[in-house]
């Protein structure tokens, strides 16, 4: 499977996800599930993900502003990254829209990014560099990483999550 179909398949396995978590109460999507300084709470992970994804392939392979700067800004401290209990999860799914949007818009960039052979930093604070293609594998792998979480915690909360497994959305 290349790089587009995969990212066709996330696209489906959201708007599941999205659906589900729009029938939820806001209570049950505000729970800290999860005992840690980072994500606690669905809110806060579906933040994530689509910030993560903002980062890598606008700033780091695109060179370009971040849909975030139309939601709000960049975090200015950790508490700002991780927690988004009181934010509506509506704006939450908007930022995420805005993001798939931007990224399907500049996918054939981002593809040219991919095959160019640069290498793109890990982080500000560390030496190692991942190939452009290796970014756009690695967004998109987070992202089903972060939504198995999800999913879990939908189930910890007493609700039933949607099937998101690749076979179901992509068999013909």
């Amino acid at each position: 499977m290349d790089a587009e179909a995969f990212y066709r398949y996330l696209t489906q396995a959201r708007r599941r996800l999205w659906t589900t978590l729009r029938a939820l109460p806001d209570e049950a999507l505000s729970r800290a599930v999860i005992p840690t300084q980072g994500a606690r709470c669905i809110k806060d992970l579906v933040r994530h993900v689509a910030v993560v994804e903002d980062g890598w392939f606008r700033l780091d392979l695109l060179g370009r502003s971040p849909v975030w700067e139309n939601f709000g800004g960049e975090p200015a401290s950790a508490d700002e990254y991780w927690h988004h209990e009181d934010e509506s999860l509506d704006a939450l799914l908007a930022y995420w829209e805005a993001v798939e949007a931007d990224t399907l818009r500049h996918w054939p960039a981002l593809m040219s990014v991919a095959t160019s052979g640069r290498r793109v930093p890990v982080s500000e604070d560390r030496p190692e560099t991942l190939a452009a293609d290796e970014v756009i594998w690695h967004v998109m792998q987070h992202e089903v990483r972060h939504t198995a979480q999800i999913v879990q915690m939908l189930r910890l909360l007493g609700h039933q999550p949607p099937s998101l497994d690749l076979v179901f959305l992509t068999a013909e």
